[in-house]
C-alpha cells in the first residue's frame, strides 16, 4: 500500500498529474499534465532537481515566463503561469498537438515545401509581433516552430530572447556572452553587437534555404569555422541545390542572410509583404509530388505487367508440354544444344623446385688467417698405414699412426666458430673519419708437441689465431621528437562563453 502511494505522489505536481513524457533534457522535461479531476491538458515544462539548485538556470526560466506573459498572439505559445517553490519549478502552458518542423523535414520535406508560403507569413507576423513588444527571439529555428498538417504555426522557447537594443543600448549595450545556436546564429550576434530586428530575419532565412534544400547553408569542420562563414561567407543559391527553386526566391534569401543587418529587410512585416506576391517555385509542389507519384505508379504497373507475362507464358508452356510430350523432349533437347559448357577449371599451376643456388664467395675474399688450411699437412695423411688395412684388430688394438701428436692439436689456434659468425671489422659512420687502427691480438706460444717422423713432410707454419670479434657496439642514441600540442592562436575568445545551447 505505501508502494502504491509514492508511485502516485511521484506523478502528482501540485495539482497536475503528469500523464505524458513529451521531451526529457538535460536540464527540464516536457511533460503532457491534466488537472486532477478535469479533462483539460496542458504542457508543463519543468526544470529536473539538480538543475533547480542553479540559479543562472532558474533565472532563464523566469526570463522566459516574462517575455511569454507579454506576448498575445496566435502564432506564439500561451503560457498560463509559471510556478516556483521548494520542490518544484516550472512553466504551464498550452498543449499544441503538433510536431516541430524538425522532425517533419526528416520525414517529408516535400510536404512542408508545399505549406512554405503558410508558414513564413505564420512565423513572420508571430516575430513581428515579438519585436512590436521590444523582444529578439535570438533562435528561430526548425526545433522551435511547430507546425500541424492544416499549417497552423506556434512559436515556442523564448529562454533566449533578449530586449531590442534602443537609442543608448545600442551604444552601450553589448552582451556579455554569445547566445544562440551555431548553425543559425545572425554575425552580429557573433560580433556581441546590440541586437534588433535584423537577427531574427536572418535566422528565418537559413530556416528557409534548409526547407527548401535539406541543409543549412553553412558547415565546417568545428564549430569555429563555421562562426567565421556566417561573418564572412556568401552563402550559395539554394536553386544549386533545388532545381525548382526560381530566381526571385534565391534573391529573397540572400537579402535576409545579408552579413550587415541594415542590407536586410527593414522587419517582418516587409518579409511577410514580400513573400506573398513571390513565386517560389517554378513547378508548384503539389504538382511535382502528383507527377512523381504518378511516375511512381507507372512504374509499378509495368512491373506487375511483365510479371503477368511471364506468368502466362510459363502456364501456356506447361499446357503445350502436357498435350504434346514430343513437343517437351524438343524443348528439353533445345536447351541442352543451346546451353553453353561451363568452363573447366583451369589446373593450378605446379611449382618448379627451386634450385639451390652455389655459395657465392664473399666479396673481397676471406681475411688471411681464415684462407690457410684449417689443419697442417702432416695430419692429412692417413690415420694407419696400408698393412693394417683388412686385418683383425690385434690385442691393445692399433698402434699410434707414424707422425700423429700424442697431444690434440691446440683449440686455441684456429677459429672454433665458421667464418659466417665472426663479423666484419667495424667500418666509419662517416666518410671524413678515418677508421681507428686494429690492433694485433699478441703473439701465443706455440705448445709443444712431438716432432714429425722423418719421411713426414715438413710442417706448415702454424695458423694466426682469428681475432676475436668486436664486442657489440651501443647503439647511438635516438633523436627523440619532443612533442608539442600546437596551439591554435585564431580561436575566437567567444568560444569559451558559448552556452550548451551550442
Amino acid at each position: 500500500m505505501a508502494e502504491t502511494e509514492t508511485t502516485e505522489a511521484d506523478n502528482i505536481v501540485d495539482e497536475y498529474e503528469l500523464v505524458n513524457l513529451i521531451v526529457d533534457g538535460s536540464t527540464t522535461q516536457i511533460w503532457e499534465v491534466k488537472e486532477q479531476g478535469g479533462t483539460n491538458s496542458f504542457v508543463m515544462k519543468r526544470l529536473l532537481p539538480e538543475p533547480m539548485k542553479k540559479p543562472e538556470i532558474v533565472a532563464t526560466m523566469k526570463l522566459e515566463a516574462k517575455v511569454a506573459a507579454s506576448l498575445d498572439h496566435p502564432n506564439l505559445i500561451h503560457l498560463h503561469k509559471f510556478v516556483k517553490n521548494k520542490k518544484h519549478v516550472y512553466l504551464l502552458m498550452d498543449y499544441f498537438r503538433a510536431p516541430n518542423l524538425r522532425s517533419q523535414l526528416s520525414s517529408d520535406r516535400q510536404s512542408v515545401q508545399a505549406r512554405l508560403r503558410k508558414l513564413i507569413e505564420s512565423t513572420g507576423m508571430a516575430i513581428g509581433h515579438m519585436h512590436e513588444k521590444g523582444w529578439v527571439h535570438k533562435d528561430i529555428k526548425p526545433e522551435n516552430i511547430l507546425i500541424s498538417k492544416s499549417s497552423e504555426v506556434k512559436i515556442i522557447d523564448f529562454g533566449l530572447a533578449v530586449p531590442i537594443a534602443k537609442g543608448l543600448g545600442k551604444l552601450f549595450g553589448k552582451p556579455k556572452a554569445v547566445q544562440g545556436t551555431r548553425s543559425y546564429i545572425a554575425p552580429e550576434t557573433i560580433k556581441k553587437l546590440p541586437l534588433g530586428p535584423a537577427a531574427d530575419i536572418y535566422s528565418l532565412g537559413i530556416t528557409i534555404f534548409e526547407i527548401l534544400t535539406g541543409k543549412t547553408p553553412f558547415h565546417g569542420e568545428n564549430p569555429k569555422e563555421v562562426l567565421l562563414k556566417h561573418i564572412s561567407e556568401k552563402p550559395p543559391y539554394a536553386s544549386s541545390f533545388n532545381p525548382n527553386v526560381t530566381p526571385e526566391m534565391d534573391e529573397f534569401i540572400l537579402k535576409m542572410l545579408a552579413k550587415k543587418p541594415e542590407n536586410r529587410f527593414a522587419s517582418m512585416e516587409e518579409v511577410v509583404s514580400t513573400i506573398r506576391n513571390l513565386k517560389m517555385f517554378k513547378a508548384e509542389i503539389s504538382e511535382v509530388i502528383a507527377q512523381e507519384k504518378a511516375e511512381a505508379d507507372e512504374a509499378e504497373k509495368e512491373s506487375m505487367k511483365e510479371k503477368r507475362l511471364d506468368s502466362r507464358a510459363d502456364a501456356r508452356l506447361s499446357e503445350l508440354v502436357k498435350e504434346n510430350p514430343e513437343l517437351a523432349k524438343q524443348l528439353i533437347a533445345d536447351r541442352k544444344a543451346n546451353a553453353k559448357p561451363k568452363p573447366k577449371p583451369e589446373p593450378a599451376p605446379q611449382k618448379k623446385p627451386q634450385q639451390q643456388q652455389p655459395p657465392q664467395p664473399m666479396p673481397g675474399g676471406y681475411p688471411p688467417q681464415y684462407q690457410q688450411p684449417i689443419y697442417p699437412p702432416q695430419y692429412q695423411q692417413p690415420m694407419y698405414p696400408p698393412q693394417y688395412q683388412g686385418q683383425p684388430m690385434p690385442p691393445g688394438g692399433y698402434p699410434p699412426p707414424q707422425g700423429y701428436p700424442q697431444q690434440p692439436y691446440p683449440p686455441q689456434q684456429y677459429p672454433q666458430q665458421p667464418y659466417q659468425q665472426q663479423p666484419y671489422p667495424p667500418q666509419p659512420q662517416h666518410p671524413g673519419q678515418q677508421p681507428p687502427p686494429q690492433q694485433q691480438p699478441p703473439a701465443q706460444q706455440q705448445p709443444a708437441t712431438q716432432p714429425p717422423a722423418a719421411n713426414a713432410p715438413p710442417q706448415s707454419p702454424a695458423p694466426q689465431q682469428a681475432p676475436k670479434p668486436p664486442q657489440n657496439q651501443p647503439e647511438p642514441p635516438k633523436n627523440e621528437e619532443k612533442e608539442q600540442k600546437s596551439k591554435n592562436d585564431d580561436d575566437l575568445p567567444f568560444m569559451d562563453e558559448l552556452p550548451d545551447v551550442f
